[in-house]
């Protein structure tokens, strides 16, 4: 059976190579929730992992599917969060003492009156660290300590990795301090009676959460609430904080929202970030269609509202114009609404938010998914016409009090980067400069993962361009390098076709059989091996 090509695959809903039957577009797929009460009370939302759009076939994100569900998405409470921010509130810490908010959940209040009784001999240690480190805002304070607490190991020891945020690296003494506070206080007692009002805390808030990202994985039309190579988005409540506070941190492969008690609803900050989840690694994915719109930053350098963050990062600034132009079209009350909500966030600095709304119904007519869209939608932007729309618009010069949501820009290392690129590159056929980006992924790291996924995608190039020895070389290294993941299924299936077109069936039926024996193989995978086996057996078993 002769390879066939995957661009030709893509267009008619086919799978790359062997072509299954036609499965016709699926825009929303499965929506169910479960939410569990385990005995560490965690409530958690979990969203189906496979990544795979049937109706885009796509090696990439067929190939990606996370292994396991041990990266699920999350909302609940964390226990070195809670010693985090008990700390603080013993050493000092007191901004939004003041508010009704802790007269209502009186966590915060008692705590610090039990803490109080306690004969707790690191204190002074502890007060004089916390002195020597308050910046000049609460809201600064605030943010480093959580910044500690998200990535710090839990109870006893609390300790730190090697490589830490900037803000997060100052603190790093305050490992050992909080071990010694951490059993000098008895806070595991003080954990365990603070569950009855955390979980009745999170009640108030979970439908309304899960209601928002249903609402947007059915926009972007994303799988099953699925994100990238097995991501998390974990959403974390705590009531020792200030209130109206929704701090915001991306960490390698996790994406952290935490959520102070509220005077005013937090579900739009809640979505935005989650939109930022999902949309943030398409910003290197296509970083060249991104480059093409940067004439339009300078307007952002004059807009005084605007936070320097997205001035310095014109990507950052892309996705989130692109989340408010989203917002636009998901409120509920007209198109008028919609319009003075896109007319203000262009005042505040958020220059391209019109043109996303003004191109986002296209989007919406058609059946693609977004992360597949995306690339057009931005290449839509017409930099000329939203050059004259820009000179029009009277920048405000400060925006009203709201929940504090501090910019967030995803973080990846130089490899991940490289991957994304390279994967972006390949999706819009520029196969020299993907091929140049995954070459690029062996000298920035060593890792076994990484390298697969780079030689798989060299593998896929080579198989565009009919090199097919090099392509059979590629999926086998990649099979060597993670012989368990979802990547090494796949290649086991091109090796298996390879196989085919060299007229070998009984090798070719050996491939099709090892994809299915393969611990990650996802579900399509199997499908695309059964199916093959069906046509071409091979040897038979005796």
């Amino acid at each position: 059976m002769p390879l066939r090509s995957l661009e030709s695959a893509r267009k008619h809903h086919l799978d790359p190579v062997n072509p299954l039957s036609y499965t016709g577009p699926e825009p929303y797929r499965s929506k169910a929730v479960l939410i569990r009460r385990p005995a560490c009370f965690i409530f958690a939302l979990l969203l189906a992992l496979p990544l795979i759009s049937l109706s885009s076939p796509d090696p990439y994100l067929t190939a990606q599917a996370p292994q396991s569900n041990s990266r699920e998405n999350e909302f609940g409470i964390s226990l070195t969060l809670f010693s985090t921010l008990a700390a603080i509130n013993a050493a000092g810490y007191d901004a939004g003492m003041d508010s009704p908010l802790n007269e209502r959940f009186k966590v915060r209040t008692q705590l610090r009156e039990e803490l109080a009784k306690r004969n707790i001999p690191c204190l002074p240690d502890l007060k004089a660290f916390y002195k020597a480190h308050k910046p000049a805002s609460d809201t600064a304070d605030l943010s480093q300590y959580i910044s500690f607490a998200l990535i710090a190991d839990g109870p006893p020891n609390f300790a730190l990795p090697a490589n830490v945020p900037a803000d997060a690296e100052p603190l790093r003494p305050l490992s050992e301090l909080l071990a010694r506070f951490y059993k000098q206080a008895n806070l595991e007692d003080l954990w365990n009676r603070s569950q009855k009002p955390y979980l009745a805390a999170i009640s108030e808030y979970q439908d309304a959460v899960i209601n928002t990202l249903f609402e947007a994985n059915g926009y972007l039309r994303n799988p099953s609430g699925s994100g990238y190579l097995g991501r998390r988005f974990q959403i974390y409540l705590d009531l020792l904080a200030a209130p109206d506070q929704v701090q915001v941190r991306s960490y390698r492969d996790d994406y952290y929202v935490v959520i102070t008690p509220a005077s005013v609803p937090v579900v739009d900050q809640v979505r935005d970030a989650y939109l930022a989840y999902l949309l943030d690694p398409l910003t290197f994915k296509y970083s060249e269609v991104i480059k093409e719109k940067k004439p339009l930053a300078k307007f952002a350098q004059d807009a005084p509202a605007l936070d320097l963050a997205y001035k310095d990062d014109f990507s950052l600034l892309v996705t989130k114009c692109l989340i408010k132009a989203i917002d636009s079209r998901l409120i509920h009350g007209g198109a008028e609404k919609r319009q003075a909500f896109v007319d203000q966030a262009m005042r505040e600095g958020f220059i391209l938010t019109a043109a996303f709304a003004d191109l986002l119904p296209a989007y919406e007519k058609q059946e693609e998914a977004f992360r597949l869209y995306y690339p057009d939608l931005v290449s839509a932007v017409d930099v000329g016409k939203e050059q004259k729309r820009l000179k029009r618009v009277q920048f405000v010069q400060t925006v009203a009090p709201r929940v504090i949501t501090p910019p967030a820009r995803i973080q990846l290392d130089p490899a991940e980067e490289s991957l994304q690129t390279a994967e972006g590159l390949y999706e819009q056929h520029d196969y020299e400069n993907a091929r140049k980006a995954f070459k690029k992924v062996f000298e920035q790291t060593a890792d076994q993962a990484k390298q697969g996924r780079a030689y798989y995608g060299l593998a896929l190039i080579d198989l565009q361009e009919k090199h097919w020895d090099e392509a059979l070389d590629l999926f086998q290294r990649t099979v060597d390098n993670n012989p368990k993941s979802a990547l090494a299924a796949w290649s086991h299936y091109y090796l298996g076709q390879l196989a085919l077109k060299a007229g070998d069936q009984d090798k070719a039926a050996t491939q099709f059989k090892q994809t299915l024996a393969t611990e990650g193989a996802s579900a399509k995978a199997r499908d695309a091996a059964q199916r093959a086996l069906q046509n071409n057996p091979g040897e038979q078993d005796q």
